[in-house]
């Protein structure tokens, strides 16, 4: 019980970390930066409409925050999902718009 209680801490701070370090591993892997709409259309589009495959990939692309964002992402069921608080401004052209944007976004299916 002691060595339980004295190894406990440092256990359950491994088994975060290991956690934490494939959850970050997984979203490199399955996130890539798109500029383009229609890479970005084409990325979130299935092979069969009918039978639509599950797609586990994130966009990171550039955005403008309006209503014209959400109409163009409805057909594609795609959301935003968070835009990253660590990192620096990034000004560029929104792919949905065209306009000046600042920051990007992360994009993903939403089921």
């Amino acid at each position: 019980r002691a060595q339980f209680v004295a190894t406990a801490a440092a256990t359950l701070a491994e088994i975060q970390q290991d956690l934490f370090d494939r959850a970050r591993a997984a979203r490199s892997e399955f996130t890539r930066p798109i500029n383009d709409w229609r890479e970005f259309k084409a990325f979130f589009t299935p092979e069969n409409a009918d039978e639509p495959e599950i797609h586990g990939g994130f966009a990171h692309s550039h955005f403008v925050d309006c209503p014209e964002v959400d109409e163009k992402l409805k057909p594609l069921k795609v959301t935003a999902r968070c835009i990253s608080l660590d990192t620096d401004d990034e000004p560029g052209t929104c792919i949905f718009t065209g306009r000046p944007a600042k920051q990007r976004a992360f994009f993903a299916k939403a089921y």
